[in-house]
């Protein structure tokens, strides 16, 4: 269960470029400005995801957090408070939560019990895209987008720790530690409604949200974005540890270590 020694200055830098980089290509979401549920169709996941596997948790969530608020303030929906109360806290957890599993090697009893639960994530919410596929109006909407999505995430999470390849234990991360970041923005958002006026941008309208609000923004962000965890992320992390070897011997030395 040992953990990488990164110093502290090279976290230092990390975290920096991790944020730079969330934030800087985030921006493309202005591009094609998708929002359902008040959450951003958010592909951008993968660049914090990959800083957390190569870099460990701390780079990950804090870079994630920090890119994270100044997406949503600049070009986002303006709203600092609304950031800091659930869009910080979710990025933090969810990509500290998805390095901090990647360093680690648990013991068979421990992995079961997180693949049940990386597993379990997923099944849990893409019901709720089987419900919106079985809508009798036929129309793409972009509900039926995400249903499709959801279908494809329990597959691609299911297949890859199934055949136990070399990136199951990221995948198994990436479910694990977006499932917490969805949870807290499906909660958060409908916290902050009870108590603040949302952002009209979010087109939610200026009450409360009923709490079945809560499944629906959890489901939204967490079908959404795991394909782009599972699919994306490792190709990056790869070609990363192929342009700088020594990124590959600080994994085969953490892994020696471990074992």
């Amino acid at each position: 269960m040992a953990q990488r020694k990164i110093p502290s200055s090279l976290q230092l830098v990390t975290t920096a470029i991790n944020a730079a980089v969330y934030a800087g290509v985030g921006a493309l979401w202005t591009v094609v400005p998708i929002t359902v549920y008040g959450v951003r169709f958010w592909p951008q996941v993968f660049v914090p995801a990959t800083f957390a596997a190569l870099f460990g948790s701390w780079t990950g969530g804090v870079g994630a957090a920090i890119g994270i608020f100044l997406a949503d303030v600049i070009y986002g929906h303006h709203d600092a408070l609304l950031s800091l109360l659930v869009g910080v806290p979710s990025n933090f957890l969810g990509f500290f939560i998805i390095g901090w599993l990647t360093d680690r090697n648990p013991t068979p009893t421990s992995r079961r019990i997180l693949v049940g639960i990386s597993l379990l994530i997923p099944i849990i919410l893409a019901g709720y895209g089987a419900v919106l596929m079985a809508s009798p109006t036929g129309e793409i909407t972009p509900q039926l987008f995400v249903a499709l999505v959801g279908v494809i995430a329990v597959l691609a999470v299911v297949g890859l720790t199934v055949l136990r390849n070399k990136w199951a234990e990221f995948e198994m991360a990436a479910s694990i530690g977006l499932g917490v970041g969805s949870l807290i923005i499906g909660l958060g958002i409908v916290a902050y409604s009870s108590i603040f006026t949302l952002p009209a941008v979010l087109g939610l309208g200026e009450g409360g949200l009923p709490t079945t609000f809560i499944y629906a923004a959890t489901a939204f962000t967490y079908l959404s974005e795991i394909p782009f965890l599972v699919l994306l992320t490792p190709p990056v992390v790869a070609a990363c540890r192929a342009a700088f070897p020594s990124l590959r011997a600080a994994t085969r030395a953490t892994e020696k270590k471990e074992h």
